[in-house]
């Protein structure tokens, strides 16, 4: 692939059709995201009002641990899935029998030194080693539910996400509503509660719709291309690189209840875990077009870049609306909460964290089209430079200013993801590849 023909204009024909497609993957992708983000909300603060804040706070860290540990683990196989699943033929089928075996793995490896933090910080009741084999099992299957995401949306099957989203998060609520008046004996409610669902959900996707949509792609765009050395190297490269370029900074946002918890109180854990409930929401808009425009710009890159900016700035407006209702509505519903929830603290906390979303979108899409073209290593050094700011600022201002202390972090790390982000779509456009596009082609 040359520098001119990386350049070349792009027919208005084929950009219109690249647009509608990422467009609809969005649209099908945000719906699944947003029936998750609801439902965790609703969840949340149906848990504020049942469970006491101290005993919130310790179920609120433990389970962010899990979910720590399972995006650490899923993020590098399920973006290798977005990029890689549009190989189709053999070489499909092998991708995602690799990615959810290495899921696998990773999960029980991280899970287990997830479980130990857990029994040392948090002193649950349970034995040191059960406490340990339970966070374990818990993020292999968090983990494995993450990459059916990922999977169904490789597949060109993003409205799939809809379904088994949908109904994972509403058996999770109704879980919930059980333990708290049917079986107030059940430990551990929120995990409990949580896991079972997506335990579910894999059984469904794995067996039933992920392989429908390859199936059905297969037929769509018939492809012959089999598992080879190149394909193997290209899948191990981009899983690693992923894992630790994108996985460690959703897992360092995913683990910050548990570190306000240890480094404060297990009170401002909770309130931090509520208050982050608002972020994950808006974040996921902009983890919505970001997906479907990596799994267009894996086969289309030229046009889809061309979009990449008018993408950027629809997800802003949107992220900023939503980000400015969700502050303005928050001492309202942390007066639903309870007396042990102040109104005005919440509100701040979750001003910070909307703040943080709002500046992010210009990365989210950039990041994008860099894994697409399979340059990881980029994104990885802009990330890690953003785990450093995080946790740096996170050690200096959650010992004394709790949950909003750990908001403000977030918003110092992401300032530097926002102006890496603004240099890179810049120039997008002239992004070249590495190892091979999903038609096979050497770049």
């Amino acid at each position: 692939m040359t520098a001119a023909s990386r350049t070349l204009p792009v027919a208005p024909q084929a950009s219109a059709e690249v647009g509608q497609r990422i467009t609809r993957d969005s649209l099908w992708l945000s719906s699944g995201y947003a029936v998750t983000s609801l439902s965790g909300f609703v969840f949340w603060m149906l848990a504020a009002v049942w469970i006491p804040q101290t005993q919130l706070g310790l179920e609120a860290s433990a389970l962010s641990m899990i979910m720590a540990a399972s995006a650490l683990a899923s993020n590098g196989p399920g973006s290798a899935l977005v990029v890689m699943l549009p190989l189709g033929g053999p070489a499909a089928w092998s991708v995602l029998r690799r990615a959810y075996a290495a899921t696998a793995v990773i999960a029980a490896v991280c899970g287990a030194g997830a479980g130990v933090l857990v029994a040392l910080v948090l002193t649950p009741a349970l034995p040191f080693a059960v406490t340990v084999v339970a966070v374990m099992v818990c993020t292999v299957v968090w983990a494995l539910f993450n990459v059916q995401t990922q999977a169904l949306a490789g597949a060109a099957d993003a409205r799939g996400t809809l379904l088994v989203n949908g109904a994972a998060n509403l058996v999770k609520l109704a879980l919930l509503a059980v333990f708290a008046f049917g079986a107030p004996w059940m430990p551990h409610p929120l995990v409990t509660a949580t896991i079972i669902p997506a335990a579910a959900a894999i059984a469904v996707g794995a067996f039933a719709l992920v392989p429908r949509a390859l199936r059905r792609e297969q037929a769509r765009r018939p492809s012959t291309r089999t598992w080879d050395a190149a394909t193997a190297r290209a899948f191990g490269l981009f899983t690693a690189q992923n894992a630790v370029a994108v996985g460690i900074v959703m897992c360092a946002g995913l683990s910050l209840s548990f570190v306000v918890t240890a480094l404060s109180s297990p009170a401002e854990g909770a309130v931090f875990a509520i208050a982050y409930q608002f972020s994950v929401a808006l974040d996921l808009v902009g983890v919505a077009v970001a997906t479907a425009l990596a799994k267009s710009a894996a086969a289309d890159f030229a046009p889809s870049a061309g979009l990449a900016r008018s993408y950027m700035l629809k997800v802003l407006l949107v992220v900023g609306v939503l980000g400015v209702a969700a502050t303005v509505a928050t001492p309202l519903l942390f007066l639903i909460a309870g007396r042990e929830y102040s109104p005005l603290y919440g509100m701040a906390v979750v001003g910070a964290l909307a703040l943080a979303s709002i500046i992010r979108p210009g990365f989210d899409i950039w990041s994008a089209l860099s894994r697409a073209r399979h340059r990881v290593r980029p994104v990885l050094w802009s990330n890690l430079l953003y785990v450093s700011i995080l946790f740096g600022v996170v050690l200096l201002l959650v010992p004394t200013l709790g949950a909003l202390g750990a908001a403000l972090a977030m918003v110092c790390g992401v300032t530097a993801l926002a102006a890496v982000g603004a240099v890179g779509l810049r120039r997008v456009r002239d992004l070249p590849a590495r190892a091979f596009d999903p038609k096979g082609v050497a770049a």
